[in-house]
């Protein structure tokens, strides 16, 4: 736990930004939530995700990987990225069946040791655990079937409001030992393709441009396979009509924490923020990251091929709940659309 906020923010002149604030409740050694104090994912841990509830994700996945086999003409290895507990990778593997999966090159990355460790002792040597994705690419020769699952929504991100005609950047300040926040001109330029957009007075987003960094750093590594993206969120207009005040919150234990409760605990509570599935879609286009061919499901419509119809399924598949709210990107690198 980061033991004085207050300290922090005014050794950095009295205004720290948001994405800082952020990236050092989350990921900063010894004291961040996902490399220190993250508890095991799942029904008595921090939180769930699909895989720790059913197997029609694997299914889901292990069938769009033998989809990307068959387009790539060979047998793809298969990259996670993210794999918190390493439930959804133990699912995918079970599915390969027991003597088939000997014969698959699964690879995970993952950036908290907490989690590497766990992965290690629980899949053992099923899976390659590293610490990041270009080591997992080199050993894959470039060629990969990518996928993650609540990945994009563990970066830090930048949070803009609309002001007076002009984008400003919350950060946090103090007046004494209480925190506040402020909101400054733009510290550097934003990737988010709602930069160039008015919004309504007030309008608050956040913008995820330290996994556009990250996207950045290693995408030209990747020579050929399919890259799959499962997160909730939505596209620009849908997500941020209905949240005029963006989507920001902290969990912990299962309790959600909104507006300035959110920095009550930094390092202890998980912070997220919903993804805008339209900057994901407007960097792999404008930036020619990725292939051009790209497409958008709910994760409904992803998993329905699928389902058992368990009450879990049923679940997933809501149509008023995560079968909506969930939100699957699809995009392809083959020979035929680089």
């Amino acid at each position: 736990m980061i033991k004085d906020l207050p300290q922090l923010i005014r050794s950095r002149d009295n205004w720290l930004s948001h994405e800082l604030f952020m990236q050092t409740a989350l990921h900063m050694p010894e004291v961040g939530y996902y490399s220190s104090n993250i508890e095991d994912i799942g029904l008595r841990g921090d939180f769930s995700t699909a895989a720790t509830m059913s197997d029609i994700l694997a299914k889901a996945i292990l069938a769009e990987w033998k989809q990307a086999c068959k387009l790539a003409g060979m047998k793809l290895p298969i990259i996670e990225v993210g794999a918190g507990n390493g439930a959804l990778a133990q699912k995918i593997l079970s599915k390969i069946g027991f003597f088939k999966q000997w014969m698959i090159n699964y690879h995970i990355v993952e950036s908290s040791p907490r989690l590497r460790d766990y992965q290690n002792l629980f899949l053992g040597n099923q899976v390659k655990v590293h610490d990041d994705i270009k080591k997992a690419l080199k050993k894959c020769r470039g060629k990969a079937f990518i996928f993650s699952n609540e990945l994009v929504d563990a970066f830090a991100v930048r949070i803009l409001e609309f002001r007076n005609d002009e984008w400003l950047e919350v950060g946090l300040t103090t007046e004494g030992n209480q925190i506040k926040e402020e909101l400054r001109p733009l510290t550097r330029p934003s990737a988010s393709s709602m930069i160039d957009f008015s919004a309504p007075e007030g309008q608050r987003i956040e913008v995820h441009d330290s996994y556009y960094e990250w996207l950045q750093s290693w995408i030209s590594d990747w020579q050929l396979g399919s890259f799959i993206t499962i997160d909730y969120g939505n596209e620009m207009e849908e997500l941020y009509h209905r949240n005029p005040k963006g989507t920001m919150r902290a969990y912990w234990k299962h309790q959600l924490f909104r507006n300035m409760d959110v920095y009550q605990c930094p390092g202890m509570m998980d912070l997220t923020c919903d993804v805008n599935f339209s900057d994901l879609i407007y960097w792999a286009k404008k930036h020619q990251i990725i292939g051009e061919t790209i497409n958008l499901c709910s994760q409904r419509e992803f998993l329905l091929p699928h389902t058992s119809h368990s009450e879990q399924d049923s679940f997933l598949t809501n149509p008023y709940g995560a079968g909506e709210y969930f939100q699957v990107l699809k995009q392809d690198r083959y020979p035929n659309n680089i």
